[in-house]
C-alpha cells in the first residue's frame, strides 16, 4: 500500500462534518468560499433578492462562511471600498481582526468592479480614457489591499469588458488596452510579492463575448506579459463552470496551462450545464466523471493553491449550500485521490487506448463510495 492509499484508508465511505477538515488537513487541500457565495442573491427575475431579510454586510457573509465550516474566504475589493472607490483602510483593519477571530484565512482577493455602473462599458478597456485610468488605479489599490489582508494572490475578473454586438468595438484597440493594463498590474504585483491572475468567461454579463473569453486566451495573455516582465508573476484563475460553458474538457485546460508554463493561481468550483449560462450551482451536481477528471488533473499537475466556491444558490439557504458544496467536493476529491493513488496502474491502462478497460477500471471508484 502506498502512502496515499494508506492515508485514504482512514476515510471510509461518505465523509462529512469534522472528518472533512481532517481529510483536507491530511491531504493539504486549501478550500475556501467567495464572500459573494454567502448570499443574499438577486437576479433579473427577483431584483429584491431571494432572502431579503438576510444581512448582506461583509461581516455577516464571513460569519456564514464560518458557520458552513469553511476555513478560507475570498473577499472582493469593492467590499472594502468607500463611495469614492477608495480603499477604506479602517474597515480593512476591522475585517482582518474579524477573520482572525473566526479562524478564516484569506484565500486570495477578487478584483472585480463590474458591478459599478460608471464602468458599465468596461474597466481597463473602457472607451473613455479617463475611466480606463480610474479603473486601473482602483485595481492597483486592490493589489495593495490584497497585500494588507495577507493574501498571496489577486485575481481580476473583467466582467464588463467585451461587447454585445458584432462590429461594436475595435478589437485591436481593446486588446492593446487590456495587455497594457495587465502588464502594469502584474508588474506591481511582482513588487508586492503577490501573484496576479486573470479569470476567463465566455459571456455574461456581455451578451456577445467578454474580452477574455476562454482560459486558453488567458494563458496566451499571461504568457506574453510574463515574457515581457521576465517573471512568471501572472497566471490564470480557472472557473470550472466557465470551462463547461464553452464545452471544453476542464481537465484539458489544466494540462494546457502546465504545458505552456502558465501558473494556475486559483480554481473556482461550482456546477454549470454545457453550452449554458453561468449557473454557479452547488458543486458535484453535474457530470461527476468530468469533475473528478478535473480534480485528478489538479493532482497530477501539482496544483497547491486554493479551491474557492464560486456559487449562487439563489433559492437555497446560503449556509446550507456552502456546507453541501464542501461535503460533495471533499467526497469527489477523495475519488480523484483514489485514482491518483494508483496512478502508475491507471496510466498504463490509459496508454493502451482501450476505452472499455478504462471505464471498467473507474466505474466502482466513481459510482460507489468507499
Amino acid at each position: 500500500m502506498n502512502d496515499i492509499s494508506e492515508k485514504l484508508s482512514r476515510f471510509k465511505g461518505f465523509i462529512e462534518g469534522s472528518v472533512i477538515d481532517e481529510f483536507f488537513e491530511e491531504f493539504d487541500v486549501k478550500f475556501g468560499a467567495g464572500t459573494w457565495a454567502a448570499g443574499d442573491f438577486s437576479d433579473r427575475f427577483n431584483t429584491s433578492g431571494y432572502f431579503p431579510g438576510l444581512p448582506v454586510d461583509l461581516k455577516s457573509r464571513l460569519k456564514r462562511i464560518h458557520k458552513a465550516g469553511i476555513k478560507g474566504a475570498t473577499l472582493l475589493n469593492t467590499q472594502l471600498m468607500n463611495s469614492s472607490y477608495e480603499v477604506d483602510w479602517g474597515l480593512v483593519g476591522e475585517v482582518k481582526e474579524y477573520m482572525a477571530e473566526l479562524g478564516l484565512k484569506p484565500a486570495g482577493l477578487a478584483l472585480d468592479i463590474s458591478g459599478i455602473s460608471k464602468w458599465k462599458l468596461g474597466s481597463v478597456t473602457n472607451p473613455d480614457e479617463q475611466l480606463r485610468k480610474e479603473a486601473l488605479n482602483v485595481l492597483l489599490d486592490g493589489l495593495e489591499l490584497a497585500k494588507e489582508l495577507g493574501a498571496d494572490a489577486a485575481s481580476l475578473w473583467p466582467g464588463q469588458d467585451g461587447w454585445d454586438y458584432s462590429l461594436e468595438v475595435d478589437y485591436g484597440k481593446r486588446l492593446e488596452w487590456l495587455y497594457e493594463a495587465c502588464l502594469t498590474l502584474a508588474g506591481r504585483a511582482r513588487k508586492l510579492g503577490l501573484a496576479f491572475a486573470i479569470e476567463a468567461k465566455l459571456k455574461e454579463p456581455k451578451e456577445g463575448n467578454m474580452i477574455v473569453p476562454t482560459s486558453h486566451f488567458a494563458m496566451l495573455l499571461a504568457k506574453a506579459v510574463n515574457e515581457e516582465l521576465g517573471s512568471k508573476v501572472m497566471g490564470i484563475t480557472i472557473d470550472y463552470g466557465h470551462e463547461v460553458m464553452y464545452a471544453v474538457e476542464p481537465a484539458f485546460t489544466v494540462y494546457a496551462a502546465k504545458k505552456f508554463g502558465v501558473p494556475i493561481i486559483t480554481f473556482h468550483v461550482n456546477t454549470a450545464k454545457t453550452h449554458s449560462n453561468d449557473e454557479d450551482r452547488v458543486v458535484g451536481t453535474g457530470d461527476l466523471w468530468m469533475f473528478i477528471d478535473f480534480l485528478y488533473a489538479a493532482l497530477n499537475t501539482g496544483f497547491k493553491g486554493w479551491f474557492v466556491l464560486d456559487q449562487f444558490s439563489y433559492r437555497m439557504n446560503p449556509v446550507e449550500a456552502l456546507r453541501l458544496s464542501k461535503e460533495l467536493f471533499a467526497n469527489l476529491y477523495k475519488k480523484a485521490l483514489t485514482i491518483y493513488a494508483s496512478k502508475e496502474e491507471f496510466e498504463e491502462i490509459r496508454a493502451m487506448g482501450d476505452q472499455a478497460r478504462i471505464l471498467d477500471y473507474l466505474k466502482r471508484i466513481i459510482l460507489y463510495s468507499g
